[in-house]
């Protein structure tokens, strides 16, 4: 595995702290997944679309498959990557290598050569496990194609097919007892690790030329899975069924809460194979079949499926909660949906480069619901001024924070990427946010969104909160356009609401200024869309978005200005 670049020192000197405060418990996470299996062994952990598995046979693959991946030579530190779709075999994977001491990177099913040789050149991965061929696309070729340039991968593991030339099989691996008599499971629990140790790397969804590789203890998931997900914010239980709805690929949002959260408390979690926008209906399929008690989903799935015109075919009454995670959720769609699934929408604010400082609980009164949510216990937040001091209650400024499910920093150094910390280990969300008098914090924009225009500062979230009120438009986004005279303009991307004549730039600039915003914040140029680009993560890529605006002012049609 590659260095860190964000010194480990600035967790360690806080550790003690957060074991005397009892928030580390200094256990794996597989000693609860061990501890569930004793307890209740025929009890059904985890489904996907070809199978279930009790917390008996769920304990005893990942220790065929631990055993296996130590007879192969993966050591304790090295790097093993996970390219799957939401299958149970992901979670195999991840608890078989937190045996060993081996380090899990979940990779989303949809990165293609550029992002994986990135990733796996970054992380210096040892092993890969992969499907060969899924949705009509060919991994098996892909990895061929960039293994040259990967002299750290020494093995592949195939999923759900028969391995060829060096392949292994993955379901051969997790069936394999032999190990058993030879050796016994004394000899697998002699390698377990400490639960300071970084064994978890989750990638940032944003783009960059260089991967932002996340590195997250067990103490740091345990305490965000359980102490604040679990017990502060959802009162989580061993009743509790999740559904996985978002790509379990991306992380905290598609993995960690709906999977691993339910998992650590002795529940159950289902998975969804793969998230289909066209029909959300699906996810109804599976929540009302298995009786979820909550879902985990981003922003565009929870809209897509409060809009879907068959949501009240489905009985959705099992649902305790939804969860959101990231992005940022309009108020009014979070509205929406507690009317149509009957139980609150909760809130995980945070970031995949360093944790999650803020949720809010299902227990909050609904105005509050709608905020990020107040500063978790083990977590410290603030607010900074241009100047470096402290904002007051009600004024935007940077969000800050640190504390005890915060990564250990990147894998690898970048100077520019480094700069999200600070000396006293402080991240530097680039967020900009408020906190009221309570406590909660409510996100405003962006930093590095902000559009200066002739000298004044324009938040571009303001102007997207007004324009998605428009009866046709659907979805907002607003960027900067760079101008000789102005420095920069406003640009807007709209995807049109269905059933609407499309906007045109007139009709929506006449709309922001009757709403109430000065004339300065005016979209001068317009792009519709019938859908925004995504990264993996589900986030509006706003650089694409730039490029084409771009495009659009160099040779703009008369309309379009």
């Amino acid at each position: 595995m590659s260095e860190m670049s964000f010194g480990s020192e600035q967790m360690d000197s806080r550790a003690a702290e957060y074991r005397q405060l009892g928030y580390w418990k200094d256990r794996l996470l597989i000693d609860y997944i061990d501890e569930h299996a004793g307890n209740s062994p025929d009890k059904v952990a985890i489904t996907d679309n070809r199978s279930s598995l009790t917390y008996a046979q769920l304990v005893q693959k990942t220790e065929n498959l631990a055993a296996a991946l130590l007879k192969l030579g993966i050591k304790t530190g090295e790097v093993v990557a996970v390219q799957s779709p939401n299958w149970v075999e992901l979670t195999i994977a991840h608890l078989a290598l937190d045996r060993i001491g081996a380090v899990f990177l979940p990779v989303h099913d949809g990165f293609r050569a550029e992002e994986m040789t990135l990733l796996l050149g970054a992380s210096m991965a040892v092993a890969l496990i992969l499907p060969t061929i899924y949705r009509d696309f060919d991994y098996r070729a892909l990895v061929d194609s960039i293994a040259p340039d990967l002299p750290a991968l020494q093995h592949r593991i195939v999923l759900r097919d028969e391995p060829r030339g060096t392949e292994l099989s993955f379901d051969a691996l997790c069936s394999d007892n032999t190990w058993r008599d030879e050796k016994g499971t004394a000899w697998l629990r002699q390698h377990l690790v400490s639960a300071d140790t970084p064994l978890q790397i989750m990638v940032s969804s944003g783009t960059t030329s260089i991967p932002k590789c996340s590195l997250f203890s067990d103490n740091n998931m345990a305490f965000k899975l359980i102490g604040q997900y679990g017990s502060f914010a959802t009162q989580m239980t061993d009743r509790d069924i999740g559904a996985a709805i978002a790509p379990a690929g991306t992380g905290a949002t598609g993995y960690n809460y709906p999977i691993i959260a339910p998992l650590l408390h002795g529940g159950s979690t289902v998975l969804l194979e793969h998230w289909n926008g066209k029909h959300p209906e699906e996810s109804f399929a599976l929540i009302e079949k298995h009786r979820c008690t909550f879902a985990v989903v981003i922003p565009t799935q929870l809209v897509k499926m409060i809009r879907s015109p068959l949501v009240g075919k489905y009985d959705l009454s099992s649902l305790r909660f939804i969860s959101n995670a990231g992005a940022k959720l309009r108020p009014s769609d979070a509205e929406t949906a507690e009317k149509i699934f009957g139980c609150p929408v909760q809130t995980v604010y945070g970031a995949t480069d360093s944790g999650v400082p803020t949720m809010t609980r299902t227990i909050d009164p609904a105005k509050k619901r709608r905020t990020a949510g107040r500063v978790l216990p083990g977590e410290e937040l603030k607010i900074l001024r241009e100047d470096g001091s402290l904002a007051p209650v009600g004024e935007a400024g940077e969000v800050l924070w640190r504390g005890a499910n915060s990564s250990y920093g990147y894998l690898t150094g970048n100077s520019e990427i480094d700069k999200a910390w600070d000396s006293e280990g402080w991240y530097h969300s680039g967020d900009l946010g408020t906190l009221d008098a309570d406590g909660y914090l409510t996100i405003v924009g962006r930093k590095k969104d902000m559009i200066i225009r002739g000298g004044r500062n324009i938040n571009p979230a303001q102007i997207e909160e007004v324009l998605v009120r428009h009866p046709a438009v659907s979805e907002a986004a607003i960027v900067a356009v760079p101008d000789a005279v102005l420095g920069e303009q406003i640009g807007a991307a709209i995807v049109s609401a269905q059933d609407k004549p499309e906007p045109q730039l007139g009709d929506l600039t006449r709309f922001v200024v009757d709403a109430g915003l000065p004339k300065w914040c005016q979209p001068e140029y317009l792009l519709v869309m019938n859908d925004f680009p995504r990264n993996a993560g589900g986030k509006i890529d706003k650089r694409k978005l730039s490029d084409e605006l771009e495009k659009l002012a160099k040779s703009p049609a008369p309309e379009q200005r």
